[in-house]
Order: structure tokens, then C-alpha cells, then sequence
């Protein structure tokens, strides 16, 4: 991506632009700016002078923290602290959410929904055991579709124990023919792992739409 700053095809050639000084100059600029993307995809709050102060020490080889010393720090950093702050986020954004329309409501493990349509509530899903069939639509909070089936004869069939904790939760909100929308904290989809077939990223909130078509008793 960086290279692609510097290079641009002309003809059957090549053609360099933006050149530094010399070749030395612009190798160690793209390095940096191939640097800066990956960090900013790991974490785009990291402050550009501690990042500057940890390449200057390790390539001085005075860093004031050792590897082994920062390789736990990692760990902690992401198992923990990333963690805090995606589910603070989320519990703002579903507060917020919350107050801004009466219809949606929250139930005590964290999961937001609205119901758009009840349907047959002698037909509803009671145990995790139970099968169950629904259409649906999977969306980042930005809007991006990560997951459909509204669209495809087949519905998604499966037991209610194989589904993603707040698919679980949700499926027994409403009867067959309901229809209602999901606001599933990461922490009850997929994760700090996601699902990159699914192209579901580490940490995402997702908004489900779902229209239940089958609950059936599987014992």
C-alpha cells in the first residue's frame, strides 16, 4: 500500500514520484508508512511519539522495555484493556440507542432489540434444544452486510445451542412469522476472534434483522 504512494505504471514502465533525497531516504519512508498502517489497523489510538521512541530505542538497542517485558504487556493490553473499552463503547452506544426510541428495549445480559412484528406466540422457541429456522441479515454498526439469507431459498436451520449467544437469546423474543431487529454485543457474537469468512472483524457489535419461520420442539 505504502509502495503504491511512490510508484505509478506508465506505459510498459515504471515511474517513480515523490522521491527523498535519495533512494536510502525513500526506502525508509515507505518502511515507516507501511509501519504506521499496521499499527493503525491493530489500534488508531496509539501516540505517534512513543511510537517514534520505541524505534529509535530498539534500533539503538536501548529500549526501556524488553521484549519479553512487552510481549506480557500485550497480552494483558489486549486481553483486558481492549476489551474494557470495546464493551464501554457498546454499553454507550446502547444506552444511547435505548433512550432515543421507546420501542427498544435491553434485557439483563446486554442484549438491545425492537420487535417489528410478534408473530405466533404458541410457536416460539423455549429451550436451547429446540430447532429453529430464520431469515436474516447481519450488519456492522456502519452499515456494512456481513451475513444474509433473506435473500436465498435455503433459511438458516439449525439448533438453538449451535447458534452465537445472542442469536440464542434473541430467536425466543418473538413467535414464527415475528419479526425483530438485534443489537448483539461482541462479547455475545463472535468476539475478540470474529469470523473473517464472514468477514465479521475482532470486537464487532452486530445488528441483526431477523423473520422467524419455524420453532419446533427437537426433543
Amino acid at each position: 500500500v505504502a509502495a503504491s504512494l511512490f510508484v505509478v505504471a506508465c506505459g510498459g514502465g515504471v515511474k517513480k514520484s515523490n522521491k527523498l533525497s535519495d533512494d536510502i531516504d525513500s526506502l525508509s519512508y515507505v518502511l515507516g508508512t507501511n509501519i504506521a498502517y499496521n499499527l493503525l489497523k491493530m489500534d488508531s489510538t496509539v501516540r505517534v511519539e512513543a511510537v517514534m521512541a520505541g524505534l529509535e530505542d530498539a534500533l539503538r538497542q536501548k529500549e526501556r522495555i524488553s521484549l519479553d517485558e512487552g510481549r506480557i504487556f500485550l497480552l494483558g493490553y489486549m486481553n483486558y484493556d481492549i476489551f474494557e473499552r470495546v464493551r464501554k463503547f457498546e454499553e454507550q452506544y446502547l444506552n444511547d440507542l435505548a433512550a432515543s426510541d421507546a420501542e427498544v428495549m435491553r434485557t439483563q445480559s446486554g442484549l438491545t432489540y425492537k420487535v417489528m412484528q410478534l408473530g405466533d406466540m404458541n410457536r416460539v422457541v423455549t429451550s436451547d434444544r429446540d430447532s429453529v429456522g430464520f431469515t436474516y441479515s447481519v450488519t456492522t454498526l456502519d452499515g456494512k452486510e456481513v451475513d444474509a439469507a433473506e435473500e436465498r431459498e435455503d433459511t438458516l436451520r439449525a439448533i438453538v445451542s449451535q447458534l452465537p449467544e445472542g442469536l440464542r437469546e434473541g430467536v425466543k423474543l418473538v413467535g414464527v412469522g415475528g419479526e425483530l431487529t438485534l443489537w448483539v454485543p461482541s462479547s455475545m457474537a463472535y468476539g475478540s476472534q470474529g469470523d473473517s469468512e464472514r468477514g465479521i472483524g475482532a470486537n464487532q457489535m452486530l445488528r441483526y434483522q431477523i423473520k422467524m419461520v419455524q420453532a419446533g420442539n427437537n426433543r
